[in-house]
C-alpha cells in the first residue's frame, strides 16, 4: 500500500474535496497495478496517510466498490478487487456495444477541429505499429473518447471508464501483438466514414473491428476460454447495420 496518499494533506483539503482526492488516488494506482489484487485497504492506515478523517475515506472505498475495484470484507475491511478472463470479457463486451451505439449518435455533430484530431490519432497509432509497442494505448483513448464526444457527458465517462479498465487487464496479461490492437488500416477506414459524417457506417466499422479484436485478446489470453458472452454480443451487434 502507498504510504502517502496525497502530498501536503492540508493544502489539499483547501484545493478539492478529500473524498474525490482519496477515490482518484486509489482508482489510479489500482489500474496501473501498483495497488494488486487482493491488495488489504486499512481505514486507519488510509486515513493517516491522507491526513483526514475515516470518514472521506470509508466514502472513497464505497466509490470504488460500486466501481467494482474493491471488495468489501467483514469488519468494514476492504480488498482490491481480483481480476481474471470472464472479467475482461465482461468489460470487452460492453465496451464493443457502447461505443458502437455511442459512435452512431455522434459522429454526424462532430465538429471540423475533432475530425482533425481524430486525424492526428489515426496517425499516431498507425506509427506505434512499428514504433513504441504501447504507444497506441494513448491515442486510442483520445481516439475513441472524441468520436463518442457527442453521444453524452454520462456515456463518455462510462466509456472512458471500461478503457482504463481493458488498460488494466492489459498492464497483466495483454503486453504482446501491439498491431492487434493498434487496428492498423482498420482505424482509416472508420476515420473516412466519420468524414463523411455517417453514423452508421462509422459504428458498423467499428464493431466489426472490436468484435475481431475482443475475440483475438482474449483467445491470446486463454486459448481454451470459451467465450460464449462475446459471441453472445457479436451475434446482438450483426444485423446492427440493418437498423
Amino acid at each position: 500500500m502507498p504510504q502517502k496518499i496525497v502530498e501536503n494533506p492540508s493544502s489539499k483539503k483547501r484545493a478539492g474535496n478529500m473524498t474525490s482526492l482519496i477515490y482518484d488516488q486509489l482508482r489510479s494506482d489500482i489500474l496501473t497495478g501498483i495497488l494488486l489484487p487482493g491488495t488489504s485497504l486499512s481505514q486507519p492506515a488510509l486515513a493517516k496517510a491522507s491526513g483526514t478523517s475515516r470518514g472521506p475515506v470509508r466514502e472513497a472505498l464505497r466509490r470504488l466498490q460500486q466501481d467494482q475495484l474493491v471488495i468489501a470484507r467483514a469488519n468494514q475491511q476492504f480488498n482490491v478487487a481480483p481480476y481474471d478472463i470472464s472479467d475482461l470479457e465482461s468489460v470487452l463486451c460492453l465496451h464493443l456495444v457502447n461505443v458502437t451505439v455511442a459512435i452512431r449518435v455522434s459522429v454526424p455533430l462532430l465538429t471540423e477541429e475533432q475530425l482533425e484530431s481524430l486525424r492526428g490519432y489515426v496517425e499516431q497509432m498507425e506509427k506505434a505499429v512499428t514504433g513504441d509497442e504501447l504507444g497506441w494505448e494513448v491515442p486510442y483513448r483520445e481516439f475513441t473518447l472524441t468520436i463518442v464526444k457527442h453521444a453524452s457527458p454520462r456515456v463518455e465517462l462510462l466509456i472512458a471508464d471500461l478503457i482504463d479498465n481493458i488498460q488494466r487487464h492489459r498492464r497483466k496479461t495483454l503486453n504482446k501483438l501491439p498491431s492487434v490492437y493498434s487496428g492498423g488500416p482498420e482505424f482509416r477506414d472508420i476515420l473516412d466514414a466519420a468524414e463523411q459524417r455517417d453514423g452508421k457506417l462509422t459504428s458498423v466499422r467499428y464493431a466489426k473491428f472490436m468484435s475481431r479484436v475482443s475475440a483475438l485478446i482474449l483467445g491470446g489470453v486463454a486459448p481454451q476460454y470459451d467465450a460464449f458472452r462475446l459471441r453472445g454480443y457479436v451475434l446482438a451487434l450483426g444485423s446492427y447495420d440493418e437498423l
